[in-house]
């Protein structure tokens, strides 16, 4: 493959799992990504540690859990990243049950049911979620088309009395946002604005520069910075987005909410097939499908 087939501009897409992972977690610039936890969970955290993406349960038999990026923060908070570019059914439920694990590992080993010293005092866990889809919504009376990040935390219903801060779910739909640049105030705004338009930028962007953030994050996602290794990798990952929006591309041309939903389907498992043959990680396969580990492993 060519290193320069098929990426055409100048900045990589933030929404590719490869390029994801080389912006935050592999270009060693941790400021890129404690910035945007702190602003969207108003946190101060000052340093993150970056740990394993995937974890396991405490037996064997529990499921597998695997995240885009995994951190823990200077404070102790625990933090899960997740780029999803398919829409899955039950997303938000998955989100919940990945935000588990952060909370049972701060358990002391072999805890449950032998040891009683400790007083379940854990540090709270942030889920952040960017995804390139509409995100349901089980109350559609309540839903506000102006907002594009829903945050989610245990509260009282009745007086929104905070129960606990132990756990708070984030998720921006990248999709759906649709301002223009002079209308992005917010760092949440400009930093949502720059990950949906970055792949687009033939040139370098005149972006929000009183806001150096913006500056560094440019100079670590300029396609040519990248060496032939990273770009061969990133243009098969930009390949398989490719493939996955051409399908739903043409399901939407039939007119058909059927055959949307059936071009879907047919992409997922063929798409998957694929992948398996490539020995792909099941994790990727899933970002890239929708499909579940369960799904995966019958195919």
């Amino acid at each position: 493959m060519n290193n320069t087939s098929p990426h055409a501009g100048k900045y990589i897409d933030p929404m590719v799992d490869f390029a994801f992972k080389k912006i935050f977690k592999d270009s060693g610039n941790k400021k890129l990504l404690i910035r945007p936890l702190n602003e969207f969970f108003n946190l101060d955290i000052s340093d993150i540690e970056i740990r394993e993406s995937e974890h396991l349960g405490e037996t064997k038999k529990d499921r597998r859990a695997s995240f885009d990026i995994h951190c823990e923060g200077s404070d102790k908070s625990k933090f899960i990243i997740e780029v999803q570019i398919a829409p899955q059914t039950h997303f938000q439920k998955r989100a919940l049950y990945y935000s588990t694990f952060p909370i049972r590992e701060q358990a002391p080993r072999g805890f449950l049911g032998k040891r009683k010293n400790w007083n379940f005092n854990f540090a709270p866990v942030y889920f952040l979620g960017l995804i390139d889809f509409n995100m349901p919504h089980p109350e559609p009376e309540k839903y506000d088309p102006n907002i594009f990040i829903h945050k989610f935390s245990l509260r009282h219903e009745a007086t929104g009395e905070r129960y606990a801060d132990s756990l708070t779910l984030a998720f921006c739909e990248i999709a759906r946002f649709n301002k223009k640049k002079e209308e992005c105030n917010t760092f949440e705004d400009r930093f949502l604005y720059l990950f949906k338009n970055l792949p687009t930028f033939a040139e370098r962007p005149e972006l929000f520069w009183d806001d150096p953030y913006f500056d560094e994050f440019l100079e670590v996602a300029e396609f040519v910075s990248m060496t032939p290794e990273e770009k061969r990798k990133y243009n098969e990952d930009l390949k398989m987005r490719y493939d996955y929006d051409n399908t739903i591309a043409y399901a939407k041309e039939q007119g058909f909410e059927q055959g949307i939903k059936q071009g879907v389907e047919q992409n997922q498992e063929s798409t998957a097939k694929k992948m398996l043959a490539d020995n792909v990680p099941a994790e990727v396969i899933a970002k890239y499908t929708g499909l579940s580990p369960e799904e995966i492993k019958k195919l």
